[in-house]
């Protein structure tokens, strides 16, 4: 081979494997999902928001307050998955989905044994998982997750979908601490949140319940009025142009009170589930506590 070529070779060579070398340094992947359930591989570099960099940025947090760090489990991983699909397919961004479902029951379907059960939701477009976390931090409730001594371990899914017709990121973080094996029951709570989630909604629905009534009394006066006017207005073209144009509006204002209506009933359904569902937990606490003798 001539001299020249030699050269040529060595140098492509060195080349080749200085950018393996760095590449190999520098670069590592996280799971990241689609709403199609395909793992995207994505270089972990600083605009990048993966499952690995939530964990890592998680634990930095941790660290920085003298805590342990948490520890991936591979059960937790798949509870926040499915929570973010769920999020996605029925379009919703709530503790408890409108079927009622939460953590907690995925926790039993999937076997993961725990004593505790903590949970952070993220949607929107995060540039890294740094900005995701440090959205969280932010919030008092979900930085005490984060900072919560006693959890042992965290599972994360970030999957990319739309929300409402528009791009978002959804990201879930689960924490966890398993239930010790001994043979003392361990009696889950009633959640907390939930019974906040409900006071929440109670509201919600109270205030579309005062809307409809100031609607129903609006529309109640002007229907009085158009039957009014319908039999005293005249016929002139005028008359009768003003009068159509009453009812469309009234028209317009009977549908979008029929909407509100509609939500309100919606909202009240979503509610009642999650009555039954936190009531459920409250009997299946005192069953717990009197089947173990406590008082």
């Amino acid at each position: 081979m001539p001299d020249f070529r030699k050269k040529y070779f060595i140098i492509v060579l060195l080349l080749v494997i200085v950018a393996g070398l760095y590449l190999s340094g520098r670069l590592k992947t996280s799971r990241v999902k689609d709403i199609e359930g395909n793992v995207v591989r994505l270089a972990d570099i600083q605009e990048t928001i993966t499952t690995g960099g939530v964990i890592e940025d998680t634990n930095a947090e941790r660290q920085a307050e003298g805590l342990h760090d948490l520890t991936e489990n591979e059960l937790l991983n798949r509870i926040a998955e499915e929570r973010a699909r769920d999020l996605l397919d029925k379009q919703y961004f709530a503790h408890v989905s409108p079927t009622g479902e939460q953590a907690t029951d995925i926790a039993r379907k999937v076997g993961y044994p725990y004593k505790m059960i903590a949970e952070n939701l993220a949607g929107g477009n995060f540039p890294t998982s740094k900005k995701m976390v440090d959205g969280w931090m932010q919030s008092p409730g979900h930085r005490k997750n984060i900072l919560d001594p006693d959890v042992k371990e965290i599972g994360v899914a970030i999957l990319k979908g739309k929300m409402h017709g528009q791009n978002t990121t959804i990201g879930v973080q689960i924490f966890g601490l398993e239930s010790p094996p001994v043979s003392v029951k361990v009696c889950p709570q009633p959640s907390e949140m939930l019974k906040s989630e409900i006071e929440t909604k109670k509201a919600e629905i109270a205030g579309l319940q005062e809307r409809l009534s100031r609607l129903k009394e609006e529309l109640d006066e002007e229907a009085q009025t158009i039957k009014t006017d319908r039999n005293t207005a005249g016929a002139s073209r005028q008359d009768v142009h003003d009068l159509n144009i009453r009812i469309k509006a009234y028209n317009e204002k009977s549908h979008w009170h029929n909407r509100i209506a509609a939500d309100a009933r919606a909202k009240a359904m979503v509610l009642q589930r999650m009555i039954d569902e936190y009531n459920r937990a409250v009997r299946d606490y005192s069953d717990c506590r009197n089947s173990d003798g406590h008082e």
